[in-house]
């Protein structure tokens, strides 16, 4: 044996305590026993604890090993238990073993006996082995559960931040939809109301999906709020970024964002496009324009100044946005601008556009990426 064992024997022969003791030291058990003869010597050494074994006579003159027994399976079930007797009967060994002991030995064949505590010793081990493991693992559920309410519980929030209505546009139809890979994500669009008639459209895509990514995400949505009330898109995208880039820097992470004014009177749309570049005008008679120019994305140094670009809608025109998940949810589809435009009929309301293009990513789970999609069209009344 590697360690020590710790024994406790019930035994009021010390002649046969002796000889116990001998014959596990000359099988090479290195044991530290105590030997007790009486109930309450018994009852209080297993208070005192720290035992690896118990070894028992099976009749005392005033305790039997059988109640020696009970009281042990009563304290430490899983504590091992073999009767050492020299008056144990083929009927009294059968009841001891099913009432628990863990084997039993004649006086006269001490040589099972080294063999016998070393079974007894392994299966203790296993069986505490099987208990830390089975432990283990009951840890890992609960923690499991905690994390995956904790995530649902942080998707429900990030749901919230994204606008929950509509907004009404004179003259456009506009609809999104963000779908994330993990139960959060990294994708985010928004739009607010900075003036009458002129509303701010943003949509951007954290580098990365998960918790990290959309923690991230709330705050370049919050830093983007912050600065586009009373700034155009070019300077709110570089006031939002000086804000960001300490976090940008830490976490080495970076954001395309394409950020736009949209200006219903006039019928134009002042945008950034920081790296983003996932965004295309369908005009009325079919023909497709890319929109620039383009810039680096958010956290990517390079000296770089936001130019601004402008469009101007005419009846019919739609602007498709969306982020780089769509074309890896179905890279066998290899869609493009021209492919998605392809796609789309261009007389949908903004939201039948939206539920299209993500309807081709239904078959896909799980989601390579988030995917975000949104759609602004100028309806023929404008």
């Amino acid at each position: 044996m590697k360690r020590q064992v710790s024994i406790l024997h019930l035994e009021d022969d010390p002649a046969d305590a002796e000889l116990v003791e001998l014959n596990l030291a000359r099988e090479g058990i290195d044991s530290r026993i105590r030997v007790v003869a009486t109930r309450e010597a018994f009852v209080g050494a297993l208070e005192e604890g720290g035992f690896n074994l118990v070894l028992a006579d099976f009749a005392l003159p005033v305790f039997d090993g059988m109640t020696a027994l009970a009281i042990v399976l009563e304290r430490d079930p899983d504590l091992p238990f073999i009767f050492v007797s020299g008056r144990l009967g083929e009927e009294n060994a059968i009841d001891s073993l099913k009432n628990g002991a863990t084997d039993y030995v004649l006086k006269n064949r001490l040589s099972r006996l080294a063999p016998a505590v070393t079974r007894a010793l392994k299966e203790a081990e296993e069986r505490e082995e099987l208990k830390m493991a089975e432990e283990a693992l009951r840890e890992s559920e609960t923690r499991r559960i905690q994390l995956q309410a904790e995530l649902s519980y942080a998707a429900q929030i990030q749901a919230s931040l994204l606008p929950r209505n509509l907004p009404r546009i004179p003259g456009f139809d506009i609809a999104a939809r963000c779908l994330p890979a993990k139960e959060v994500g990294g994708d985010f669009f928004d739009w607010l109301e900075v003036s009458p008639g002129v509303f701010r459209l943003t949509l951007g895509d954290v580098m990365g999906k998960g918790m990290a990514a959309a923690l991230l995400m709330a705050t370049v949505r919050a830093a983007i709020r912050a600065v586009a009330q009373h700034n155009r898109p070019a300077k709110a995208v570089q006031l939002a970024e000086k804000a960001l880039m300490s976090d940008l820097d830490n976490s080495e992470s970076f954001v395309t964002l394409f950020h736009g004014l949209l200006n219903a009177a006039e019928r134009s749309l002042s945008f950034v496009d920081c790296g983003h570049g996932y965004v295309f005008l369908r005009r009325a008679d079919g023909s497709v324009q890319g929109l620039l120019p383009r810039g680096l994305p958010l956290g990517v140094n390079g000296g770089k100044t936001f130019r601004e670009g402008i469009i101007r809608f005419e009846k019919g025109d739609f602007l498709v946005l969306y982020s780089d998940g769509l074309i890896d949810a179905r890279p066998e589809l290899e869609l493009d601008n021209p492919a998605i435009t392809a796609r789309l009929r261009g007389d949908e309301t903004a939201a039948e556009m939206v539920e299209l293009l993500l309807g081709l990513t239904d078959k896909v789970d799980p989601l390579p990426d988030d995917i975000t999609v949104l759609v602004v069209s100028c309806i023929p009344e404008c």
